[in-house]
């Protein structure tokens, strides 16, 4: 079902914008239920039901494999489109067509032995693109790179190295690509053939803080110019102003201390906010641009029931923040970007996600256009996408996606009449059938401590109860889901099974409270929103409690494994994937990714200490407690993982097999590290998922 738009009854847009003040108290739709006793949703059409009953499943494979096109974009002109496509040897290639003919597409940019990642439009001429090995698995990749490519597919050049070793040593200096330690940042604005680019300064130890500086890089001539030469010590992020001018930056210290650091054109750099990285407050606030008259825009905690984030102006003389946001959304935090004009900077309007993606528009012919495009597409999630121009542009992209339907790319002829004005672009996987995919709808319900807990729930085909997957997210201080097509969930909900996916505490875009009512509660009321939500699941009638299984990767892979320790009767299998088994290997597997800080500063405070929490971090460690387990296990890991290395899952295994009293199901996928990024092993891996499910469950 398509989220009603909750954009705009429950945003509230202040004194900048005053016609637009929308927030008066008013109900949200009934999509977004905040109460326990959340009504059903409504069933799927007969028809769709009927469709897909008596069919073969739809394979694994579709799913899983690579979409067919990806990432649309416009030149910024307007008159080109460049987008990912599969090659016919397999590879993503960069492919270029005119907007009069976008199904006539050529490639310009392709490799032998690697897939063009991702890419941007330096000019109407000139493209840059990095690089990704999808033949080869995660644990194998190198970095991406840099590279340029004119629209014909002339003038190629090298322009970031992708690994230091040969390739950044060989051949003649003028022909060497710039060291990794340099990041693509963005294109820019205007008639120009450079690019933003971020280098990062090497360090000689984990005591020397972090620091960076801004350069321009040319496309061309691999010519750089410093933008910063007087950047502030630990500068790591940096916020330009609409003449591309670096104006706010965020330093970083070496014992978990940040600033944001700030310059009025012409002057030195000046404090104006310290804070904590591993133990942030609510008065924390980031900034994230400038408006058209050069005032700073910060995202920043308000005053609401649970303390979400919104945008706001801030005034850099007195060092205050707006009284009003700019733009915020009830029950949810402002995650996502401002679209301003290319002249001035003027703030056009934003896009961002509340349960699902949407935009709001201060301009007026953007509103209108939205409008149309969402009256000409009604069962999907309609944004407008351009290069630059938004607001007098007369070609825009259109993305267009739901739950069933995963996306589509639409040309929109600001001129044209009627629906006629929308050209498909492409469909990214045009072999699914919407109409054999299953509906997601968004609720919230109330934990056992009075914490109301969002949550995602995909029905399959028919009447429930039915078998169910609780699907945990990893992180877990991320944003679990946003409301769309999700080739997890919908390839369970056609095997029949229903998928709930709770936001438990710690999930980020709910408010400052939701997150910080994590800290320290791995295994402890983290474990308990996942039960509570399993719980009201079965009390609606959709899930039943006979036939219940708790999955996850990473951090949902220590969930699930914690699950069937503290609840043996309640799930009747878990299914672990790159998971997390015991805190103690996080402190001590000497060759994860960890930094020291993070394990000095950021693991004590916010998952526990190893010494002082001994007790609670004893009592929370699955591998500690497996004896305690009785339910069948599938785990699946990769071999050269970083982030949670090998030993998690092999102990882990090894202590349940010990046992004698479980079967446990192990996957080691070489080459792979934290998820799996080979085509082979992703379907392998859903494969037997597939078949431990009906094994244990069905």
């Amino acid at each position: 079902m398509k989220p009603m738009s909750i954009f705009t009854p429950l945003l509230s847009i202040a004194s900048a914008v005053p016609a637009l003040w929308l927030a008066a108290g008013l109900a949200p739709p009934a999509h977004a239920q905040t109460h326990a006793q959340a009504a059903a949703p409504s069933p799927a059409p007969a028809s769709v039901q009927a469709s897909v009953q008596g069919r073969a499943p739809i394979p694994v494979a579709d799913f899983f494999r690579r979409p067919q096109m990806a990432q649309p974009r416009l030149s910024p002109s307007g008159r080109q489109i460049a987008m990912l496509a599969r090659s016919s040897e397999g590879r993503v290639v960069l492919a270029v067509a005119d907007v009069a003919t976008p199904d006539k597409r050529v490639g310009v940019a392709r490799f032998d032995d690697a897939d063009v990642a991702t890419f941007g439009w330096v000019n109407d001429r000139r493209l840059v693109f990095s690089a990704v090995d999808l033949q080869q698995p995660l644990g194998r990749q190198v970095g991406g790179g840099l590279y340029a490519v004119n629209a014909d597919g002339s003038d190629f050049v090298w322009l970031i190295g992708r690994q230091d070793y040969d390739e950044a040593g060989a051949g003649h200096v003028a022909n060497r690509p710039l060291r990794p330690n340099h990041v693509f940042l963005r294109t820019l604005p205007g008639p120009t053939d450079e690019v933003l680019v971020q280098r990062f300064q090497l360090r000689r130890s984990e005591a020397e803080p972090p620091s960076s500086s801004l350069l321009r890089l040319d496309t061309h001539t691999r010519a750089v110019r410093d933008l910063t030469p007087d950047a502030p010590d630990g500068a790591i992020t940096w916020v330009l102003d609409p003449q591309q001018r670096p104006r706010a930056a965020i330093t970083l210290g070496t014992e978990g201390k940040g600033r944001v650091m700030f310059r009025d054109p012409d002057r030195p750099w000046r404090a104006l906010h310290d804070f904590d990285i591993y133990t942030p407050s609510p008065g924390q606030w980031a900034p994230v641009g400038f408006d058209a008259e050069g005032q700073l825009l910060a995202r920043a905690v308000r005053n609401d029931d649970a303390r979400t984030f919104g945008l706001f102006r801030f005034d850099a003389s007195s060092g205050k923040l707006a009284e009003k946001p700019l733009i915020a959304a009830q029950g949810f935090d402002f995650e996502g970007q401002l679209v301003q004009a290319e002249s001035g900077g003027r703030v056009l309007g934003a896009q961002f996600v509340t349960d699902a993606p949407g935009s709001v528009w201060f301009d007026e012919r953007l509103r209108r256009l939205q409008e149309k495009v969402d009256k000409w597409l009604p069962a999907t999630v309609n944004q407008l996408h351009c290069r630059r121009g938004c607001e007098s542009a007369r070609r825009l992209l259109v993305s267009a996606e739901s739950d069933r339907q995963s996306p589509l790319y639409f040309l929109l002829d600001t001129e044209g009449q009627g629906p006629e004005a929308l050209t498909l672009v492409g469909a990214t996987r045009p072999w699914l059938d919407p109409a054999r995919l299953a509906q997601t709808d968004f609720h919230r319900f109330r934990a056992r401590d009075g914490r109301m807990i969002p949550v995602y729930v995909t029905q399959p085909a028919g009447k429930g109860p039915w078998p169910t997957v609780v699907l945990v997210h990893g992180g877990p201080w991320v944003r679990g889901k946003v409301w769309g097509f999700d080739p997890e969930a919908q390839f369970l909900a056609t095997r029949g099974y229903l998928v709930v996916e709770p936001e438990f505490r710690g999930s980020l875009g709910f408010g400052f409270d939701h997150f910080k009512a994590s800290w320290k509660q791995w295994g402890l009321t983290m474990q308990d929103d996942l039960t509570d939500a399993t719980r009201w699941a079965v009390a609606q009638g959709w899930a039943d409690a006979r036939r219940l299984v708790i999955a996850g990767a990473s951090y949902g892979g220590y969930a699930t494994m914690m699950g069937l320790v503290k609840e043996p009767e309640l799930y009747r299998a878990g299914i672990n994937w790159v998971g997390v088994t015991d805190v103690d290997l996080m402190y001590s597997v000497s060759w994860s990714d960890a930094s020291d800080l993070w394990l000095r500063q950021g693991m004590p405070a916010l998952v526990g200490d190893r010494k002082a929490d001994r007790a609670q971090l004893d009592a929370t460690s699955p591998l500690k407690r497996a004896s305690e387990i009785r339910r069948p296990v599938l785990m699946a890991y990769g071999t050269k993982d970083l982030r949670v290395p090998l030993p998690h899952g092999e102990r882990m295994r090894d202590a349940l097999k010990s046992t004698g009293k479980v079967e446990v199901e192990w996957l080691a996928y070489e080459g792979e590290g934290h998820g799996f990024l080979l085509e082979t092993n992703l379907i392998d891996f859903w494969s037997r998922v597939e078949m431990f499910l009906a094994r244990h469950v069905q």
